[in-house]
């Protein structure tokens, strides 16, 4: 296990299940919680609450997420299948989806790890998004044990602590659940700038595309675009006789 340091900027936020009740997510994003994870179920079972918070969250201006407690004793194509249903293709304001990854459900270290693969790869295709693992530091390297799934964002948990643990073989996090107050609500802190989670919460950039139209004596025109902000300027670099960045 590693110890690293939470960000100099870091913005609050919470998760959420049918354990507790109704959220007022005007009264959350009142308080300075600009984010809110909520629960569509553990393995099969589907949280009761799940469309009311997501529908919520977007309502109230708050940047959401789900999350699933995962049954590595479940098919895990079957679980993701749920997940996909509730939330769709991702858009600007959602987070990546979770795996909640707490429970070995009486399978080997090697069949969890496996699973969560199977699962990440299904929800990755079914949201469009690269998904984020939750977990505790004890926990995946004790019950899980796979230094596999090091490209994906980590949401950690780790009370009573200034700064978390992380297992093996993650050396940064995004998200640290610092508490559960006293079992009320859990407390999450997203470890940069809200410039910086409102970008992790953006659908994946699309490629700039555009068209060379004419290069003469009196100059060069065409055109450029960024489709993600389709009315914004971009800069435009050219390279002539060889690849950008070259000297010459």
């Amino acid at each position: 296990l590693v110890t690293v340091a939470p960000s100099a900027h870091q913005v609050e936020g919470i998760d959420v299940s049918h354990y507790q009740g109704t959220i007022d997510w005007a009264a959350e994003k009142a308080r300075g919680r600009e984010f809110g994870i909520a629960s569509v179920g553990d393995g099969t079972y589907q949280d009761p609450t799940f469309a009311t918070n997501w529908a919520g969250m977007k309502a109230a201006g708050v940047i959401r997420g789900a999350y699933q407690y995962f049954e590595p004793g479940i098919d895990p194509i079957q679980q993701a299948d749920i997940l996909i249903a509730k939330v769709g293709k991702l858009g600007d304001g959602d987070l990546p989806a979770t795996i909640d990854v707490e429970t070995a459900g009486n399978q080997t270290a090697a069949t969890v790890a496996a699973n969560i693969g199977t699962w990440l790869a299904r929800v990755e295709a079914g949201t469009g998004r690269r998904p984020m693992i939750y977990t505790g530091p004890y926990f995946w390297q004790d019950h899980v044990a796979s230094v596999a799934f090091g490209a994906y964002p980590l949401w950690i948990a780790g009370y009573g602590v200034s700064s978390p643990q992380l297992p093996a073989p993650w050396s940064a996090f995004k998200i640290w659940q610092y508490s559960d107050s006293g079992g009320a609500l859990d407390v999450d802190r997203f470890q940069g700038t809200l410039a910086e989670l409102e970008a992790f919460a953006r659908s994946p950039n699309v490629p700039a595309h555009g068209y060379l139209d004419a290069v003469v004596c009196t100059g060069i025109t065409g055109w450029a675009q960024d489709p993600s902000a389709p009315t914004t300027a971009i800069g435009v670099n050219l390279s002539f006789d060889g690849p950008a960045g070259m000297p010459n």
